[in-house]
């Protein structure tokens, strides 16, 4: 699987995480500057931020809102029943 990712951090190696992981990992401000990432099968290693900007990002997820819904029709006002006079 090439989804997978191994991070190095002070010379120890650990994962394999997924891609979405690492990314993840960013976003939260987990990764140092000293961190290095190989994918699988790779035997090079890459600076985190250099990795970064080689790496496919998934696409964004869409959202998709409630179509409006018409107002109600209001229902007819019950008739008055006239009285003989």
């Amino acid at each position: 699987m090439k989804d997978l990712v191994y991070l190095s951090r002070a010379f120890v190696e650990f994962g394999p995480f997924a891609k979405k992981e690492i990314l993840d990992f960013q976003k939260r401000g987990i990764l140092t500057a000293t961190d290095y990432l190989r994918d699988e099968g790779s035997d090079s290693w890459v600076h985190y931020q250099e990795w970064l900007t080689v790496v496919p990002m998934p696409a964004p997820k869409l959202v998709k809102k409630p179509a409006a819904k018409a107002p109600a029709a209001k229902a007819p006002a019950p008739k008055k029943s006239k009285k003989a006079a």
